[in-house]
């Protein structure tokens, strides 16, 4: 598992669900499903959010976005909005190979 991918995971858990609610029941207050911007390399970087699909419930959303342009280079959907290592595992698979460890998180 990519060192960065977690981090982001983990950052983005911890500000955007800190209570780790799984997506059922009443939504908490602490729950934001506004978009955060990671930086993944000099050129790229990544929008995530929690969005609701009717099928299948709460799911993060990853973007990844050129940095100069803001045009859109992938999108994914993960699953579980309550583990960091799942989104870990999205922010990998849509992210291929251009995380980069000194990158600032979010920008």
């Amino acid at each position: 598992m990519n060192e960065r991918a977690v981090e982001i995971a983990q950052k983005h858990i911890q500000q955007a669900n800190p209570s780790l609610w799984n997506g059922s029941s009443e939504r908490p207050k602490d729950f934001d499903s506004r978009i955060f911007t990671y930086s993944v390399d000099g050129g790229t970087e990544l929008d995530i959010s929690f969005e609701y699909e009717k099928e299948d419930g709460w799911l993060p959303l990853c973007e990844l976005r050129d940095r100069h342009t803001g045009e859109l280079l992938n999108i994914m959907h993960g699953y579980g909005i309550d583990s960091p290592q799942n989104l870990a595992d999205t922010i990998e698979d849509i992210c291929e190979g251009r995380l980069a460890r000194n990158s600032s998180a979010p920008s």
